[in-house]
């Protein structure tokens, strides 16, 4: 299976440029691009393998508003989360996802 990014074909499965075949047994490049009738830029397949990545790492690191679903970050403190979008600005628990009320400030303030 491929994923467009940009014009560009990247394999699913290695994120490598598209190739016929399981992923270990890939194509030399002159000769898939040829069959394909494309060229992978090497330079955008890095920033796309650095966006994918980037991805990943936000979806591992954050977790959505429960209102607006903007990525938010705990970079330490206490379980209380005020969205950082300015026009949502909405308090809740990082812990149980509700919005923040005395449950959570009496049941898991600090985890």
């Amino acid at each position: 299976m491929s994923v467009f990014c940009l014009q560009f074909l990247f394999c699913r499965e290695c994120k490598e440029s598209f190739h016929e075949g399981a992923c270990q047994t890939r194509l030399p490049p002159e000769m898939g691009a040829a069959l394909q009738g494309y060229v992978v830029d090497e330079e955008a397949a890095r920033r796309a393998r650095w966006e994918q990545a980037s991805k990943e790492m936000i979806d591992e690191t954050t977790r959505p508003c429960p209102k607006c679903r903007v990525p938010v970050e705990k970079n330490g403190g206490c379980m209380h989360m005020v969205c950082p979008r300015s026009q949502c600005r909405f308090e809740w628990c990082w812990q149980c996802r509700a919005e923040w009320n005395r449950e959570c400030m009496g049941n898991h303030w600090f985890g």
